[in-house]
């Protein structure tokens, strides 16, 4: 595997983590680099002199989770992907970084002092005590979804949109399914029409 081929598998990790770790699913940048490359997609990005980064939104969601570990420029800066880009693209991922506030930067803390063990050793904790709560909850038929999705199909009915024609394979067969009139205030069980 060549340094850009490793180039382009950190990215579409670091796709993958941003979106689990802190809700932001970055889908322009995803198909930016699954159809131009990583190395293409990172020197496109680079070129662009930001005057502010954070007017970048997947860089701005980044510092504000506290995470611009995750980030582009970071990657870019790894000693590993560094002899792919230039200097100016160096300098320019190193500047973004660099306007990074320092309460946004990851800090390592030691394990230890994570959970310190404190309790006072005289006094009683009670664990696992019960409580009942209570919660409604609507079941969902599936059936339903499938009968629907038969013979309405997989566009938005609203603007017409097939997410597979906008985002590639990650959208095929992805809808929401809607109910016309919204099933607050309704008596359960209701029927599907």
């Amino acid at each position: 595997m060549t340094l850009s081929d490793q180039l382009h598998a950190e990215m579409v990790a670091a796709y993958e983590i941003t979106g689990k770790e802190i809700g932001y699913w970055g889908r322009y940048f995803l198909r930016s680099v699954k159809h131009n490359g990583g190395l293409a997609t990172a020197k496109r990005m680079l070129q662009k002199k930001l005057k502010n980064p954070s007017d970048q939104k997947g860089f701005r969601a980044l510092v504000e989770a506290g995470r611009p570990d995750l980030s582009l420029e970071s990657l870019v800066l790894n000693p590993r992907f560094r002899p792919l880009f230039t200097p100016d693209e160096l300098a320019e991922a190193q500047r973004r970084l660099d306007s990074v506030p320092n309460y946004s930067r990851r800090k390592n803390i030691p394990s230890e002092t994570n959970y310190p063990e404190d309790l006072q050793d005289e006094r009683e904790y009670t664990e696992r005590a019960k409580k009942t709560i209570t919660v409604n909850a609507y079941e969902r038929d599936p059936k339903a979804r499938a009968v629907c999705l038969k013979r309405h199909g997989y566009a938005c009915h609203v603007c017409h949109m097939r997410f597979e024609e906008v985002y590639g394979d990650i959208g095929r067969q992805f809808i929401h399914v809607h109910h016309r009139k919204p099933l607050a205030g309704r008596r359960a069980p209701f029927p599907f029409r």
